[in-house]
């Protein structure tokens, strides 16, 4: 499906316009992994976003060694997880190096005002694009009753506890299989 030089580079683009850390480089890797690549589907991604929130470590390196994973195997996740990973490290050297002398510039201030509003837009492009997967009945426009249940106590919790995500991942994840065993 994907060369091993197309998986590094794919990933070293993603890593490199990947502003606000993981969660603003969701909106990237769906555009590039689903939309103009089709290297894998909607649902997969919405899966491995689960998957690689889920388990330890950020979750864009999850995600890439995920991808990478579906994409070339052992060898693939490395490749594509050492190319999200390698802009990160070379920009933030970068930036120690040059701006650290001017970061109470009032311009510099200004950059980053404005690099920090798109990243919020990232992120709810991100979760409007996912929201269609996994809150809606598939291929429809009917809302999912038991999806809209269970991130709607999942966003109560974040919003009013200091229950860690985790452990709100968890609590809907049984929830879930609770309902299915049920039968509803």
């Amino acid at each position: 499906m994907a060369s091993y030089i197309e998986i590094f580079i794919e990933f070293f683009k993603i890593g490199l316009f990947m502003f606000g850390g993981g969660y603003g480089g969701i909106a990237l890797f769906y555009k590039e992994l689903v939309e103009n690549k089709g290297w894998i589907s909607e649902e997969e991604f919405l899966k491995i976003l689960g998957i690689a929130e889920s388990t330890p470590g950020p979750i864009a390196i999850n995600t890439a060694t995920w991808v990478g994973y579906i994409l070339g195997g052992f060898p693939g996740s490395i490749i594509a997880t050492m190319g999200v990973i390698l802009p990160a490290y070379l920009v933030i050297l970068g930036a120690v190096i040059v701006f650290r002398p001017y970061l109470e510039h009032e311009i510099v201030k200004a950059i980053f005002r404005g690099i920090n509003a798109a990243v919020i837009a990232l992120i709810l492009y991100a979760f409007l694009r996912l929201a269609r997967t996994a809150l809606f009945v598939k291929n429809t426009f009917t809302l999912d009753p038991i999806s809209i249940t269970l991130f709607s106590i999942s966003l109560i919790l974040l919003l009013t506890t200091k229950i860690h995500p985790i452990a709100i991942i968890g609590l809907t994840a049984t929830l879930a299989l609770l309902i299915k065993a049920l039968g509803l």
